[in-house]
């Protein structure tokens, strides 16, 4: 509470006695009486003359004129900052008084129910203050227009104007008048965001600093004494919530994406957060700026209008590049690029926070998560919890953890985290598809070494991701090499879900792998896409614009292939489904062949472990030279053997094996005819 600022309301409360005094006097000289038991109830004849025998447009009462004036205020109360802030004049000044009183005393409400003649009537109506401070025709209708909207109480929400609900369409004179409790509380200096913004909007934090060098900050320096207009692009973590904060301070932080959500509708929410920056003396940092953008990648009117003409720097977050269409703009658009640092300053940020490790060890973690400062800090915060439970140092298994927690994807349904339990040991192929694998690995270990430090990055090869197709039939180990890789590399891998990324309704599939190519750059994560020629098969000749859409689709996928700098993996069961032009352009193409004998054999021995009770009488060649099944059914049938043992006896035989075997079959839809 503000003891200055409520002493200046009780003496400004003075100056409104004498208005109500005044009008009380009027009042009862043109013979009003409410107290009449009858009035409002029937109109008696001497009040028809009496409202014949006075001049239209006269009011209520008329009177001399009262000169309306307040007495010096120190600038720095609230109720002054408030009129400078908004541009309050005098007349606006009164009103607001006015309208205040019966908040901070309920004497006032009797007192205005009794100049309205109407014990319910304890606001002020719109006629009311007309008549208060207006002495003849003219000087009522000026308080009418500065309570019209438009004006500075009504578009900065400091005076709410209700219709009575007691009337149907009620005219404007008859309003209610109600000061908004967040002006209220401010006057009384109560600085606590409104209450009806929730978590949308914000102080930014002033403890960080910038996460760019001062000279890509030098034109927005320069800038800051012109309230400079500056858009910010960069992915989540960036820093660019820390610089924002660092140059200007106060500063608002408005999520636009949350400030949709609210209850009281986005674009109150809008007016209400503008005025929050406003009464504060803020900068204002709007987050998630693309959730505000139309169609055409372009703001509402109202939003991008208050923010041309908003009197203190603006800073738009968001993650691709943006450009207004305004052909006439007064404000400059300055624009910051908050890429994710290279390799060199990812090694630093991760060093400056963990100590327990080695550098050169920590080398490895920054070359394979490609993190924002953000994304890193919170990265080794994970690692250091973990640490603390065993109470133990902050060792790399845990700094893999925590880089790990924080790749997730928000996918939604259409994509499922793989966590990866296979190892090299595990994967039983040719030689030469296990020397691809391994390809893949390294040229992912070694990116940045080729990319940056060898120079190709600048000119042969912009990005340094890695895509493959793995062709095969179902179960012939194309998702279990996926996660040989991810688990070898300590990278998150994800499962995308076709279903749910194609759609029907044109452009819809592009927005979905948008998403998924975005999500997933952010985090460095490996992205699987299983039975890929049901979306990026053989582009048709077009016949409709079905084809040509489906074309643009194809399209789109190979260039987001192209420029994502992670690893990317297609996998089909049908090779020749696939468009040639679309192979032709994939770092990798691994054939996955269907197992013969020997490799079968091998695949049942690993799909039993030492320590599982294998009868004598088991022979796993005859077993591999008899059924010809692929390493997911394999795996499936040894997986049923031991069950089926474990409940008949506790030894697996071959019985238990070759039952298994014919339910494997019956599932592929197969007759299996074994006479043995």
């Amino acid at each position: 509470m503000n003891l200055d600022s409520l002493k200046y309301l009780q003496s400004a409360m003075t100056r409104i006695d004498g208005l109500v005094h005044d009008a009380v006097t009027r009042a009862q000289a043109v013979g009003r009486d409410p107290t009449d038991a009858l009035r409002g109830l029937i109109i008696s004849e001497d009040e028809i003359q009496g409202h014949l025998s006075r001049q239209g447009l006269a009011g209520l009462w008329d009177g001399p004129d009262a000169p309306l004036d307040l007495e010096p205020i120190d600038p720095n109360l609230p109720f002054a900052r408030l009129g400078r802030i908004f541009g309050l004049s005098l007349l606006d000044s009164y009103i607001l008084l006015l309208v205040l009183a019966p908040e901070l005393d309920r004497r006032y409400e009797r007192l205005y129910a009794y100049l309205q003649d109407d014990v319910s009537q304890r606001r002020p109506t719109v006629n009311l203050v007309m008549n208060m401070l207006g002495h003849d025709v003219p000087a009522r209708f000026a308080v009418w227009e500065r309570l019209r909207p438009g004006t500075p109480l009504r578009i900065h929400h400091l005076v709410e104007c209700l219709p009575n609900p007691n009337q149907y369409e009620p005219v404007f004179l008859s309003y209610q008048l109600k000061v908004d409790h967040r002006v209220l509380a401010y006057l009384l200096g109560d600085d606590a965001i409104d209450s009806r913004l929730d978590d949308a909007v914000g102080l930014a934090a002033v403890d960080l600093s910038p996460t760019l060098s001062d000279a890509l900050l030098e034109p927005v320096y320069r800038a800051l004494p012109d309230a400079p207009m500056i858009y910010m692009q960069g992915p989540e973590g960036s820093g660019r919530r820390a610089t924002a904060a660092a140059l200007c301070e106060p500063l608002i932080e408005v999520d636009m994406n949350r400030l949709q959500t609210l209850p009281i509708g986005f674009e109150r929410a809008w007016e209400l957060a503008i005025r929050e920056a406003r009464l504060i003396g803020a900068g204002l940092l709007l987050y998630d700026w693309e959730s505000a953008l139309d169609e055409q990648g372009q703001p509402p009117a109202k939003l991008w209008d208050v923010l041309l003409t908003f009197e203190n720097p603006v800073f738009l977050c968001g993650h691709n590049t943006w450009e207004p269409n305004n052909i006439i703009r007064p404000r400059r658009l300055l624009r910051l690029n908050f890429a994710v640092p290279a390799m060199p300053e990812r090694h630093r940020l991760w060093a400056e926070r963990v100590d327990s490790v080695e550098p050169e060890m920590l080398s490895e973690l920054a070359g394979k998560f490609r993190f924002t400062p953000g994304q890193i800090a919170r990265a080794v915060n994970t690692a250091a919890d973990l640490a603390t439970s065993r109470g133990e140092a902050v060792a790399m298994a845990d700094l893999y953890a925590g880089a790990q927690a924080h790749s997730s994807l928000r996918l939604g349904d259409m994509a499922r985290r793989i966590v990866p339990r296979f190892d090299w040991d595990d994967l039983v192929l040719p030689p030469d598809q296990l020397t691809q694998l391994r390809e893949i690995r390294e040229r992912a270990e070694y990116a940045y070494r080729v990319q940056d430090e060898w120079g190709y990055g600048r000119k042969v090869a912009p990005h340094a991701g890695v895509s493959a197709l793995f062709a095969g039939e179902s179960g012939t180990g194309k998702t279990m090499s996926a996660e040989v890789i991810a688990r070898d590399l300590g990278l998150v891998l994800y499962k995308i879900d076709l279903s749910s990324v194609v759609s029907k309704y044109i452009g819809e599939t592009e927005k979905n792998l948008s998403v998924i190519f975005e999500e997933a750059q952010a985090s460095n994560a490996i992205l699987f896409f299983d039975e890929a020629d049901a979306l990026f098969g053989k582009r048709s000749e077009v016949k409709d614009a079905h084809d040509r859409y489906a074309n643009i689709e194809i399209a789109y996928l190979l260039q987001r292939i192209e420029t994502y700098d992670g690893i990317a993996v297609m996998a089909t069961n049908l090779r020749q489904n696939l468009d040639e032009a679309f192979t032709r352009r994939l770092d990798f193409v691994i054939d996955f062949p269907f197992p013969d004998t020997e490799y079968r054999f091998r695949i049942w021995q690993r799909h039993f472990p030492p320590e599982a009770p294998l009868a004598s009488e088991v022979d796993l060649d005859q077993v591999a030279a008899r059924y010809r099944l692929a390493g997911g059914n394999i795996r499936n049938a040894a997986l049923a053997s031991a069950y089926l043992a474990a409940a008949d006896g506790g030894v697996i035989t071959m019985t238990h094996i070759r039952h298994a075997i014919r339910r494997e079959h019956q599932k592929m839809g197969r007759l299996l005819v074994d006479e043995s």
